[in-house]
């Protein structure tokens, strides 16, 4: 209510010019808690009059500044709120802290609270992306281990981490940036790591583009050496990769035959090499990069059978995790029982001494009702457990590996009971190929639409999870 009335009574221009007690200023430049409470007793308002005013700079701010540890833990226990205050030059207190090199106390306040490094200030700079612009590259790390959801934040252009430190020099902070994308194991973790290393600014260029209109060659390979980076992105210029590469080259040649010294000459033969080295992975000019099919046209396409079946897997993927995990139940309960009718079949096999030893008992024409009907269950149980598994996961690639094996061993136990060898193990390798042809097919479209193409582009892949 006080502060209520407060806001009410006091003027526009009384609030603009509000300024701190210079002993409450005094006290926080040297870190005196007994001084604040003194002043506490005097006023008990004291702290709650800069909650009167939208940009302030508070106590917190001051001890951050000087960094007086200590003050800031007790000013933080009285008011938390403090933190994410922006002073009238647009920076909070961690904002300070960083621009003094207080290296103790951001360290500090990291491990406080892991918020503290995402408030964005002036520019939509946060704590995070000024240690990346200072080259703090202990920092940043501590930063990432406290905050991994930092690694996304953007500035008011859109530029992430990764392009300050390319447009800054900050080769260092660059490898921890890169190393720790590669290192990311969170949820989501492939889709982050595609989404900040391929990000654009506003005009489309990506911190591989800056590397390459900066004429840096160890970004640029560094960058290069990540699985996820799009070498053939375009940007707004419509340029990939490859052409600023080679534009910037054709410069620094011209401009070493008119200098008196070969530095510039020396500079256009790195950057020669260098384009020889990137065009064995891949990189292409914009003119050769396919251009990809407009959202619009793509749904008014008319919807084939592979449309179809992707958008039937995405909606089993976007299933409920109760639902999932009783369809996973079920699945595993069908792969048992039908790899143990592979094992024993019903009636048994025959048995040594016997001219069609070690095959089934039943009819031909029976067994083959129940070959076909029990390897349809199979693959079909385990298609829909491989689709069921969160494909941001590790357990994917597990899956597809311990699957694969059990799909061999499943073909080969029915082709030994099986009338015929060569036959049976034929057509059950037909039917998992059929399966298996779909996935890859499928996979391999969605990579590859995803390595040579830049813009945002319709999402073919039944993979795809938001």
């Amino acid at each position: 209510m006080w502060k209520l009335a407060i806001h009410e009574r006091v003027p526009w221009f009384f609030l603009r010019s509000f300024l701190m007690d210079p002993r409450l200023q005094q006290a926080a430049e040297s870190g005196n808690i007994d001084e604040l409470y003194v002043l506490i007793d005097e006023n008990p308002y004291i702290l709650d009059n800069f909650d009167v005013v939208p940009f302030v700079n508070t106590p917190l701010h001051v001890a951050a500044a000087f960094g007086k540890k200590q003050f800031a833990m007790e000013m933080l226990n009285l008011k938390p709120s403090f933190a994410r205050e922006l002073n009238t030059s647009g920076y909070s207190p961690l904002h300070l802290a960083v621009e003094h090199d207080r290296r103790g106390f951001v360290s500090e306040m990291l491990w406080l609270d892991h918020s503290f490094a995402r408030v964005k200030g002036r520019n939509g700079i946060t704590p995070f992306l000024s240690l990346v612009l200072r080259g703090k590259a202990d920092l940043v790390a501590e930063c990432l281990l406290t905050s991994p959801e930092c690694i996304e934040d953007v500035n008011v252009n859109c530029q992430n981490a990764l392009h300050l430190a390319v447009m800054n020099d900050r080769f260092e902070v660059l490898q921890v940036l890169t190393g720790w994308i590669q290192r990311m194991s969170q949820r989501n973790a492939d889709s982050i790591e595609s989404r900040v290393l391929n990000k654009g600014d506003f005009v489309g260029n990506t911190a591989l583009h800056l590397a390459a209109y900066k004429n840096d060659h160890q970004a640029v390979k560094l960058l290069l050496e990540c699985r996820s980076v799009q070498r053939n992105k375009v940007n707004c210029a419509g340029s990939t990769f490859l052409d600023i590469l080679r534009n910037q080259r054709q410069r620094a040649v011209s401009q070493g035959q008119r200098a008196a010294g070969g530095e510039l000459r020396s500079q256009g033969q790195n950057a020669s090499d260098l384009e020889q080295v990137v065009l064995q992975t891949g990189c292409k000019e914009a003119a050769t990069v396919p251009k990809s099919k407009a959202r619009s046209e793509f749904l008014k396409s008319p919807i084939t059978f592979v449309t179809s079946c992707s958008t039937s897997m995405r909606r089993l993927r976007s299933t409920s995790d109760e639902a999932r995990g009783v369809f996973l139940i079920v699945c595993a309960l069908i792969i048992t029982a039908t790899y143990q009718t592979a094992l024993q079949p019903p009636g048994g096999i025959h048995q040594s001494g016997d001219a069609n030893a070690g095959s089934v008992v039943m009819k031909q024409a029976f067994f083959i009702l129940l070959w076909v009907s029990n390897t349809v269950g199979f693959c079909c149980a385990v298609f829909y457990t491989f689709c069921l598994i969160p494909l941001d996961s590790i357990f994917s690639t597990w899956f597809f590996w311990i699957g694969a094996s059990l799909c061999i061993s499943y073909a080969l136990a029915m082709a030994v009971i099986s009338p015929n060898f060569l036959v049976f193990l034929s057509a059950t390798v037909a039917f998992f190929l059929l399966f298996a042809l779909f996935i890859l097919l499928d996979i391999f479209i969605y990579r590859w639409r995803n390595h040579q193409t830049v813009a945002s582009k319709p999402r073919l892949s039944w993979f795809w999870k938001d």
